[in-house]
This record gives C-alpha cells, sequence and structure tokens, in this order.
C-alpha cells in the first residue's frame, strides 16, 4: 500500500509539473569554467540573435521575446564572467539590451565591446547610437568621427556623425556631413529625412534636439 501511494504521489508530481511548466520557471544553474564558454555563448548568441535590431530598424518583441532575451542574456554574462577580453559577447548582450530599449545597459556593454576591438566600425556604429539615445552628444561625435576613419565611404556612418553634430548644438558640421553623405548615396532616405530636420532646426521650425527622442518634438 505503501508504494503504491508513492507511484500515486510520483505520477501527480508530474502531472503538476506539465500543468504548470515547471521546467520554464527554473533555470538552468550555470557553471563559470572554461570548459562552458563555447557552450553558453552559442546557447546566447541563438537565444538573442532572433531579435537584433538592424539599420535602425525597429519592431515590437513578441509574447516571450523579453524573457528570451533576457535569459540570452543571463548566457553571456556567464561568458563574460568566464572570460572578459572577447568583445563579442559584449557586443551581443548591447544588441540584446538595445531590443529591451534598456539604452543605459546597451551602452555599458557596447563601450566594454568597442574598450577590447577598436578595429571594427560597426562596434562603433552601435556605441554611438547608444551615446545619442541617452543626450551624450560629445562623446557620439567622438565615437562616430573614430568609426567613420574605419570606414570612410559608408554613408550612413556619415549619416551618424551628422547626427550626432546635431545633438550636440553644431549646426554647421551637421549640414555639411549630411550634405557629404547625401551624395555618396543620393538615394538614402535617412540621409535625406536627417537633412529635413536639420534645416528646420535652423529656420527654427524645430526645437534643438539633444537625443533621439527630442526628434518625436517639434
Amino acid at each position: 500500500m505503501l508504494i503504491m501511494r508513492k507511484i500515486i504521489l510520483t505520477l501527480m508530481v508530474g502531472f503538476l509539473t506539465s500543468l504548470f511548466g515547471y521546467s520554464q520557471n527554473k533555470q538552468q544553474k550555470l557553471v563559470l569554467i572554461e570548459e562552458n564558454y563555447k557552450l553558453y555563448y552559442e546557447k546566447g548568441v541563438e537565444l538573442i540573435e532572433p531579435y537584433l535590431i538592424l539599420l535602425g530598424e525597429a519592431y515590437r518583441l513578441e509574447k516571450n521575446g523579453a524573457a528570451k532575451l533576457l535569459e540570452g542574456i543571463r548566457y553571456l554574462d556567464a561568458v563574460t564572467q568566464i572570460n572578459s577580453n572577447d568583445f563579442a559577447p559584449f557586443w551581443f548582450k548591447g544588441k540584446a539590451y538595445q531590443a529591451l530599449n534598456q539604452n543605459d545597459n546597451a551602452y555599458y556593454q557596447f563601450k566594454k565591446s568597442f574598450e577590447l576591438n577598436k578595429n571594427h566600425p560597426d562596434i562603433a556604429r552601435e556605441l554611438a547610437l547608444e551615446c545619442m539615445s541617452l543626450g551624450k552628444g560629445q562623446e557620439a561625435v567622438e565615437i562616430s568621427l573614430y568609426a567613420l576613419k574605419l570606414d570612410d565611404k559608408d554613408a550612413g556612418l556619415m549619416s551618424n556623425l551628422a547626427l550626432a553634430y546635431l545633438f550636440n548644438g553644431d549646426l554647421d558640421l551637421a549640414t555639411k556631413t549630411v550634405d557629404e553623405a547625401i551624395l555618396v548615396a543620393p538615394q538614402d532616405k535617412i540621409s535625406h529625412n536627417l537633412k529635413k530636420i536639420v534645416n528646420e532646426v535652423i529656420s527654427g521650425k524645430r526645437a534643438k534636439p539633444k537625443k533621439y527622442s527630442d526628434l518625436n518634438n517639434k
């Protein structure tokens, strides 16, 4: 009889576990040893990659998107604790926080990635964009200039620099730089939209913006 009760209890626990999704509430314990570096990195990237915001696009996260991003960050936090000298996991954590609209955290992660790898324009680009989200105009200009030195034919980087100049209050350089971006890529809508914004600020139709969110206000 006692054995039968144990069997019934075991079956009930198994049923309730499946019913209430026990597994999704119990996170895997992460062990911070070198052998797990590659495994945790790949798992973190796998969770974050579907939500990367590229080329300034924006979208709403799906129902479980935020939870997946946070879990991806948790894996990559373990990775950077195991080895803090690799730029890539910091970059992916920055993109995850970016997708979560946590700009302070995104800025910190991109800054760490940039400190570890100053030879890749996309790392500098992401850091500059987060500077502009946070109203760090002077730093945005400095990082945007650095990124453009790495790839001086990239119209997108030129537009970013023009925007950084705008947020930093230098309208002459913003105008000059956005005009250069349009010459390099005449069909680029972003550069043309930025040119319009700069002209509106110069004419007084728009208040001087200091960060991205200010662009929604005239």
